[in-house]
């Protein structure tokens, strides 16, 4: 294979005396010219462009991402005026990690970067001619698939099997093949690199999902197959943990319209309180733990254990947080509802896990808003308590006859996916002593109670709520909080049932 040139990105021009043509360029959102032409439009801290953010070249060259202190950094794509366009992994304003390069000319190379040029394993495909796969180095082809030797296979399953593994829980694996258990209870055996699952691994996840395929710094990330504990399966190629395109079989949903269909509710709770880069918070664990009991009462629909995930501090890593968002996509039919709550600290569009430094690991909203576009759910509600939330925008017994009320009601209103949040982009969430909860949190569960149903027809609303929330939030913090409603909905949404025994 020749040499497959490398491609030279324009780094980020130095602020001189340009200017600030629109918003805040110095901590906030802004829109900045430079001195050659070049405008970026997106995130600053620091009159330096971070976090998310648009540039468009002086040569009309564009880039949209991430950005760490003026630098392309994370996800981003880069598009040429060519035609060209890489999609991928940034570190340091080069292609660093595994990308996607589509070059003019329709080839296409799939693969590991490092420094702007494919480095590590990687695939080129060509219109009309054989894939070529393999091992590259600084752009050049050193090693093509099947000259190596491979890892012995199990002939009932042809599943990789690893022997003599070194357990690295207890000695410091830094290359070669091991094996490794997650606090969580999760397993993975296969390739390591610094430390880290990088190359060809198995993971067996805790609640019986399985991963087989090629891993990147601790994450699913290009050809694999991910074998769900409903009988669903993802299978093809895979970035920073998320499957990106490929074979899909839902066998949970084939299954579903073979029974009756009831609608089921899932839900996905959140509560980070004990950060350690940032000032810890009092009640958001609270909160979520209030919001479970809700949900496990009658008014809230009287949930079984298996259609709550509920993460709390430790748990609530991005990585568990997107594997729990993905799976509550793949449970849910369309005539089933979804509920997450998500309660912490935000900033900036993003809500930030256990694990988050304000840059890394971080939840953009527009990634849980793609998950619930994805979602074949009737109905789907998210409620976030953080600051700032609001710019996700840019029986035949009483106890039976209420839940069976709330959930007559599910399948009467049209759906849609509603958005509650306890603020507007700009503000912050509060707390309070007194209550010992998040204002907002506090008034949600009020509400969702009964306190909300001012009609009287004993079923909360998703607008009674909003309602009720946004006066009860408003008057109790003399109007410096403020939450907002948004999304395409029925306005009759049940979001609770009151009790009247």
């Amino acid at each position: 294979m020749k040499n497959l040139l490398a491609v030279v990105l324009l780094c980020l021009p130095v602020i001189l005396s340009a200017q600030c043509i629109k918003g805040n360029c110095k901590n906030g959102k802004g829109v900045y010219r430079y001195q050659n032409g070049a405008i970026y439009s997106g995130d600053f801290t620091s009159n330096q462009p971070d976090g998310l953010g648009t540039l468009i070249f002086s040569n009309g060259n564009k880039y949209v991402g991430h950005w760490k202190k003026s630098l392309k950094e994370g996800e981003g794509k880069m598009i040429f005026t060519s035609g060209e366009t890489y999609s991928g992994q940034f570190m340091a304003n080069r292609f660093n990690g595994y990308g996607i390069y589509q070059f003019k000319n329709g080839n296409r190379y799939e693969g590991y970067w490092k420094d702007g040029k494919p480095h590590g394993e990687g695939s080129m495909y060509k219109p009309d001619e054989e894939t070529v796969v393999g091992l590259w180095e600084e752009g050049q082809m050193i090693q093509q698939e099947g000259a190596r030797e491979e890892p012995q296979q199990d002939e009932a399953t042809g599943e990789v099997v690893y022997e003599e593994l070194q357990d690295c829980n207890l000695e410091d694996c830094q290359s070669g093949i091991g094996k490794f258990d997650y606090s969580d209870g999760s397993h993975y055996e296969g390739e390591f690199l610094n430390g880290s699952p990088h190359g060809e691994g198995i993971c067996l996840y805790e609640n019986g999902d399985r991963y087989a395929g090629e891993w990147f710094r601790d994450q699913p990330n290009g050809r694999g197959k991910m074998e769900y504990h409903n009988g669903d399966i993802l299978e093809g190629v895979w970035q920073g943990g998320e499957f990106v395109r490929g074979k899909k079989i839902i066998k949970s949903q084939v299954a579903s319209k073979k029974e009756k269909k009831e609608s089921k509710i899932y839900a996905l709770l959140v509560g980070v309180s004990r950060y350690e880069n940032f000032e810890a918070l009092k009640y958001t664990d609270d909160d979520a733990y209030r919001v479970f009991a809700f949900l496990k009462s009658p008014e809230g629909g009287a949930l079984a254990d298996e259609q709550i995930n509920i993460l709390i501090d430790e748990s609530a890593t991005k990585r568990n947080i997107m594997r729990s968002l993905d799976d509550l996509v793949a449970r849910a039919g369309e005539n089933d509802a979804v509920f997450c709550f998500f309660s912490g600290h935000g900033i900036n569009g993003h809500f930030l896990p256990i694990d988050s430094d304000g840059y890394r690991n971080s939840l953009s909203y527009e990634e849980v808003k793609e998950r619930l576009q994805a979602c074949k759910a009737k109905q789907k509600l998210y409620v976030a308590d953080a600051c700032y939330s609001g710019s996700l925008l840019s029986t035949r017994t009483a106890l039976t006859q209420s839940v069976e009320m709330l959930y007559s009601k599910l399948n009467e209103t049209s759906g849609g996916t509603a958005f509650l949040l306890s603020s507007k982009k700009e503000e912050y969430s509060l707390e309070s002593e007194g209550l010992r909860q998040g204002i907002f949190s506090h008034f949600l569960i009020k509400g969702l109670k009964g306190e909300a149903d001012t009609n009287g027809d004993q079923i909360v609303s998703i607008a009674e709520l909003y309602k009720y929330v946004y006066s009860m939030v408003r008057s109790y913090t003399k109007m410096a909080q403020t939450p907002i409603l948004a999304g395409r909905f029925d306005e009759n949404m049940p979001v609770g049932v009151v009790r009247t025994w």
